[in-house]
């Protein structure tokens, strides 16, 4: 038996909007200790912001932010400006390998999971590795 994406990925996706705040996305990534967050827009998958991606949009208190500007960037900026656009995806039914291939050669984290165009999952870097340790104990 071949193993799919469907076997490992997570189908309970927190997902947050483009005209959603950087504070929305920090507090949630913080709150649920995620790292990828799908971006829709009208049920339909429009872009991803990663821990990365939040941290490069958040002001440095290197460059002597104070706190007054710190809040307004936080609590203006869009995750519009923010997110990338137009992420790859895969289907749920696609072979397990297909997966690790994309997350490999694209040095992703994570991949969304569409079937009919809507989100039904995302799978992680820490989700294939589960599937390796399933392997393993087989072996």
């Amino acid at each position: 038996m071949v193993a799919t994406v469907r076997d490992y990925m997570v189908s309970e996706v927190q997902t947050l909007t483009p005209e959603d705040s950087l504070e929305t996305a920090v507090m949630l990534e913080r709150r649920l200790r995620i790292r990828h967050i799908p971006i829709l827009e009208n049920g339909e998958l429009v872009g991803m912001v990663t821990d990365r991606d939040l941290k490069r949009a958040l002001p440095s208190p290197v460059t002597g932010t104070d706190q007054q500007t710190f809040e307004h960037v936080v609590q203006t900026t869009r995750l519009r400006q923010i997110m990338t656009r137009s992420p790859a995806t895969i289907s749920p039914a696609a072979p397990l390998r297909d997966a690790v291939q994309i997350l490999c050669e694209k040095k992703f984290g994570a991949i969304p999971v569409l079937e009919n165009g809507r989100l039904v999952g995302i799978i992680t870097g820490v989700d294939v590795l589960r599937a390796f340790l399933t392997f393993l104990d087989k072996a």
